[in-house]
C-alpha cells in the first residue's frame, strides 16, 4: 500500500519526515514526558526503549503514516495518521501554533489523494488539543464516550473529533498559482459570476449547461480531492476571470473576455496539461 501522503512536507521553517531509529532516545523524552504522557491514551507507559522501538516498528506498518514534526532542524513533536489520528508536542513547542500548522499540512496531503475519514479521539480534560481540532474544523462527536489510558490505567472520558474529506475541501480548499492567474475550487456563490463567462451556455454548448442548471452543475463538478472538479480563475487582483473544468479526458476552459483569455489561457492550458491538481 502507498503512504497517503509524502514522506518529507516542508513549510517555512517547519518540516515533517518519517521516523528514525536516530530519533528514538528524543522521541522516548517527549512521551514520556508526565506534563505529554497523560494525554495520549494507547501509547505505553512508561516509554522506554522497548516502547520506543515498538513505535518505530508501527509507522512502517503500511497506512500507519507517523511524521516528526521539525523546527528549525529539532525534532518538535510528531503527528500519526493512520486508524487513527494522534500527535504530541514537547512542552517547550506549546503555545505556538505549531501543532495547528502541523495538522494543517499533513491532513492536506493526506486529503489530496482519496482518503478515509480522520478520526481524533481527546480526553475531555485536553482543552488544548480539543481547539486546535476545533480551529481546523474537526467535528466533535455529540456524546462523549470512555476511552482505556495506560497512564492512568482506568477508563478516562473522551470525546471523537471527526474530519471527513469533503468537510476538510470545503472549509479548506487549495488554491494554485499558474502565472499571474490562481485557480480555486468553485462555490454555490460563484454561479452568477459564472453565469457570465458562459454564454453559450444557453445555446447548450458542451460541457457548460443552461444558466438555471449552474448550481446542480457545480455541486455535480465540486472538488473532492481528486484531479477533477470546476475551478474558478482569478487574476492578480482577486477578480474571477475565467472558469476551468477539469475531468479524465483533459479540461476545458472559458474567459469572462477576450481580454482575459489572451492574458490567461495559454499558461493555464499547459498548467492544466501538467497535472495542476494531481495528487502528489
Amino acid at each position: 500500500m502507498m503512504s497517503d501522503i509524502p514522506d518529507v512536507l516542508q513549510q517555512d521553517d517547519l518540516r515533517l519526515r518519517p521516523l528514525t531509529e536516530q530519533d528514538l532516545p528524543e522521541v522516548a523524552a517527549q512521551i514520556g514526558d508526565s506534563r505529554v504522557a497523560p494525554w495520549l491514551a494507547t501509547v505505553a507507559q512508561p516509554f522506554d526503549a522497548a516502547a520506543a522501538n515498538a513505535l518505530l516498528a508501527h509507522s512502517r506498518h503500511p497506512g500507519e503514516d507517523l511524521r516528526l514534526i521539525e523546527r528549525d532542524g529539532a525534532v518538535a513533536g510528531g503527528i500519526c495518521m493512520g486508524h487513527a489520528l494522534w500527535y504530541w508536542l514537547a512542552p517547550a513547542y506549546w503555545r505556538q501554533g505549531l501543532m495547528q500548522r502541523a495538522l494543517l499540512l499533513a491532513v492536506a496531503a493526506r486529503f489530496a489523494r482519496p482518503a478515509p475519514p480522520l478520526i481524533a479521539t481527546c480526553h475531555e480534560d485536553n482543552s488544548a488539543s480539543r481547539a486546535v481540532l476545533a480551529r481546523l474544523g474537526f467535528a466533535p462527536s455529540p456524546i462523549g464516550r470512555r476511552m482505556f489510558f495506560q497512564s492512568t490505567q482506568r477508563a478516562e472520558p473522551c470525546r471523537d473529533h471527526l474530519m471527513a474529506p469533503e468537510q476538510w475541501h470545503l472549509l479548506h480548499p487549495p488554491s494554485v498559482t499558474a502565472g499571474s492567474a490562481t485557480l480555486r475550487p468553485a462555490r454555490q456563490q460563484d454561479a452568477a459570476t459564472l453565469a457570465r463567462m458562459l454564454p453559450r451556455a444557453g445555446a447548450g454548448a458542451a460541457p457548460w449547461p443552461e444558466t438555471e442548471a449552474l448550481p446542480d452543475f457545480i455541486e455535480a463538478h465540486r472538488f473532492r480531492g481528486t484531479p477533477q472538479g470546476i475551478f474558478v480563475i482569478e487574476d492578480d487582483n482577486r477578480r474571477s476571470v475565467g472558469v476551468a473544468l477539469i475531468h479524465e479526458d483533459g479540461g476545458h476552459v472559458c474567459f469572462l473576455s477576450e481580454e482575459d483569455e489572451a492574458r490567461h489561457r495559454a499558461i493555464v492550458e499547459t498548467a492544466l496539461g501538467a497535472g495542476l491538481f494531481s495528487a502528489a
